[in-house]
């Protein structure tokens, strides 16, 4: 029935591309490559600021593409919105309880996204690490990891970023849509 559905379902192609987009994105910000001593800690916390970073190089690139990138932007927020709203409910909370934490989750997301972008444009992720820093002042477990990163994981994250900012400045809006990209080994 699952195959049938798929095959004549009238599901907006647009939210099947960000679908697609954010699998792959979480996929890719689950890597423990990212996680532990000297790098992001594996908690709630420094997986949203993987996954937070890898969704900045998305839609620094949608920006790139007028209305259409502009839509698929929006269908790729609406569905990491609505993973994260699922999560929570998934937690046990109500819809009142879903409400209260959502918002707050989303104004640290656009913080984040906000951080990441001042880095990329000085090309070095101890000044997005510095951002970060700055717009988490009453999170001391978060603003204290951030200062635990090595020099080794910062020069290797500084690499990977300026790649993979590089690699997705030459896909096509298509590539990205279909989830046709590849992120740089780190």
């Amino acid at each position: 029935m699952s195959f049938l559905s798929r095959i004549f379902s009238r599901r907006d192609p647009v939210k099947r591309d960000a679908e697609t987009i954010y699998t792959r994105l979480m996929e890719q910000s689950r890597l423990p490559v990212f996680f532990g001593e000297g790098r992001f800690p594996d908690n709630y916390d420094g997986r949203i600021d993987v996954l937070t970073l890898h969704m900045a190089f998305v839609l620094e690139t949608l920006r790139r593409f007028d209305s259409n990138g502009a839509h698929l932007s929006q269908a790729l927020f609406d569905y990491m919105k609505d993973d994260f709203e699922i999560a929570l409910r998934e937690q046990g909370l109500s819809d009142t309880g879903v409400k209260k934490r959502i918002k707050p989750m989303i104004s640290l997301f656009y913080t984040r996204v906000k951080a990441y972008s001042e880095g990329f444009e000085n090309n070095t992720f101890s000044n997005v690490a510095s951002a970060f820093h700055a717009s988490k002042p009453n999170d001391n477990e978060s603003a204290k990891s951030l200062t635990l990163f090595d020099s080794e994981f910062c020069r290797t994250l500084d690499q990977y970023v300026t790649e993979s900012r590089e690699a997705f400045s030459s896909y096509s809006l298509g590539e990205i849509a279909l989830g046709k990209f590849i992120f740089p080994s780190l």
